[in-house]
């Protein structure tokens, strides 16, 4: 199948999701941490609110590849009980070279790595990269600037050790730059306050992006550059979040393409300044989703845009 996803912008075409079931019951008040929740869920509605997800993008045209479709009934009943495993953004990257199949921190998400590695070979992605130790890298600390430079954040989720790692797959081979943002230590991953909507607007969090520059790689070498100043010296018109809207995915956005994009509906403000840019956003509800510590962007792994 055709593969490769190095925008934020572009048509999405596919995306890799996973539907959550009755195993989102294993996250309870006593160990919610472990998970990585927030709190516990009820999950018939934590899965209806994913599926009215589904259904908006497959109303505008998104295939929509159910990472369960892919696996034998043994890895299905495996996968059923990891709560994390509906932010497939995280386990996986799929560049112009294939899938980048990445590294967690946390147990609670070990094994997902593996089953996302299952359902690449079904769908006959090849293997462009595998995060090794000591290398550490989600998903949601990637942002494409455009189609030759991604963004990735670290401190949290993602280490130094994946950065270089995640660069020396790609650069110069599917991009000509390369952004490392380091992260303050609250700040869980990049995709929750960056997000680029077109090439000429970002959303963008003060409070996460202006503590520490930016490593940016080429072939040549590296620069260091506060990331404000990359995106404005770049043509890049900011839209500030605060920090209320980061709490609650104000940046957390997916973009489709054709100028539409998919946030939670309460992102008040954010909406409508979008909307004055010319977007088309649909609001999804999220009460439930949010629970898990994920948005738009966090649900879907994008396998192809154009």
């Amino acid at each position: 199948m055709k593969f490769g996803a190095q925008t934020e912008y572009g048509k999405l075409r596919k995306a890799l999701m996973h539907r959550p079931g009755e195993g989102m019951r294993v996250v309870t008040a006593g160990n919610k941490n472990d998970y990585l929740f927030r709190d516990p869920v009820y999950w018939k509605a934590f899965q209806k609110e994913h599926d009215s997800f589904v259904d908006v993008l497959k109303a505008e045209g998104v295939e929509v590849v159910l990472l369960t479709d892919l696996l034998d009934e043994r890895h299905s009943r495996i996968a059923d009980v990891l709560p994390n495993l509906v932010y497939t953004r995280d386990v996986a990257v799929v560049n112009n070279l294939g899938a980048n199949i990445l590294r967690m921190t946390y147990p609670a998400r070990f094994v997902e790595p593996t089953l996302m590695e299952k359902a690449f070979n079904e769908l006959g992605i090849p293997i462009a990269h595998r995060v090794t130790p000591p290398g550490m890298v989600e998903g949601g600390d990637f942002v494409w600037f455009d189609e030759k430079t991604p963004m990735m954040g670290f401190g949290t989720r993602s280490n130094e050790h994946g950065v270089h790692q995640m660069r020396d797959s790609m650069l110069g081979r599917c991009v000509e730059e390369f952004v490392a943002q380091p992260l303050p230590s609250w700040r869980v991953h990049l995709d929750g306050a960056l997000m680029m909507m077109a090439p000429d607007l970002a959303l963008f969090h003060p409070g996460s992006l202006k503590l520490f520059p930016a490593y940016v790689y080429d072939e040549d070498g590296v620069e260091l550059m506060w990331l404000e100043d990359y995106l404005k010296e770049r043509g890049v018109e900011l839209i500030y979040c605060n920090d209320t809207e980061i709490r609650v995915f104000g940046s957390n956005i997916i973009g489709l393409g054709d100028g539409k994009c998919v946030s939670y509906e309460w992102n008040e403000r954010i909406i409508p300044l979008l909307e004055d840019h010319g977007f088309d956003v649909i609001k999804t509800p999220g009460s439930q989703l949010s629970i898990g510590g994920g948005g738009p962007h966090c649900m879907t792994c994008p396998l192809l845009r154009t």
